[in-house]
């Protein structure tokens, strides 16, 4: 199966309390999306890339590509102007996609473009697991303890090791999410599993990793410099 990866990255920097859109301000010595990139782009040297970005941050992409992808890295990232919404971002990537390749024959990862700590052998757990069961989504235990609110000022614990946080990658038979976005009704799903399971079929779990954090706050980038510095003294 062909592999290929669609990275979403629409962000502002409301949150992250910035100017700059937070998917380009620094982690280290590189914007946060340029390693999200590579990330992938060094997982699989046959795999291709679909950028979606907002038609306002075109120029910041262009404008920093010679100082962090190479020339063969460039040619394998195809930039897609996203929509109005997240949904409507990645179906604008996925239906790009489909005019580059086979969608019975193509694995696709959806990931954000602000988790630039992805580990390869996520990336690899995540194909695996699409390649099997035709949809996986990438997901870390809870670590807290939980309650369920079951009316307004009572409450009852669950059972955590029940319940996963979701991540991204979430992965597909390209022919399959392609469906499911085709069939939706709205734009009000939290994430791409949500609408597949809703309208072609199960989604299986995959383990992801606590160092696959999203970035989103000005805590998170702090976390996220932390986890690189120990991510690259272990290679």
């Amino acid at each position: 199966m062909q592999k290929a990866a669609v990275i979403v990255a629409g962000g502002s920097g409301k949150r992250m309390k910035s100017d700059i859109p937070k998917q380009f301000l620094p982690l280290g010595n590189m914007p946060i999306l340029f390693r999200t990139v590579k990330r992938f782009l060094a997982f699989d040297p046959q795999l291709q890339v679909i950028l979606v970005l907002p038609q306002s941050n075109m120029s910041d992409w262009y404008g920093l590509t010679n100082l962090y992808l190479s020339e063969e890295e460039g040619k394998r990232i195809h930039v897609q102007e996203g929509g109005a919404t997240r949904t409507q971002s990645v179906f604008n990537g996925l239906n790009l996609l489909s005019q580059q390749a086979k969608p019975e024959e193509t694995l696709v990862a959806i990931h954000d473009g602000v988790r630039p700590l992805i580990e390869k052998e996520v990336i690899d757990r995540a194909f695996a697991a699409a390649d099997k069961f035709g949809a996986a989504v990438s997901c870390v235990p809870v670590k807290s303890s939980m309650r369920e609110e079951t009316s307004p000022g009572n409450s009852q614990p669950v059972d955590r090791s029940k319940y996963w946080h979701v991540q991204t990658p979430q992965t597909f038979r390209l022919s399959g999410i392609l469906k499911a976005f085709s069939l939706r009704e709205h734009d009000n799903f939290t994430d791409d599993a949500s609408l597949y399971q809703a309208y072609v079929g199960e989604v299986a779990i995959c383990e992801g990793s606590y160092d696959n954090l999203k970035v989103t706050t000005p805590e998170d980038l702090f976390v996220a410099d932390a986890l690189l510095r120990r991510q690259e003294a272990n290679l």
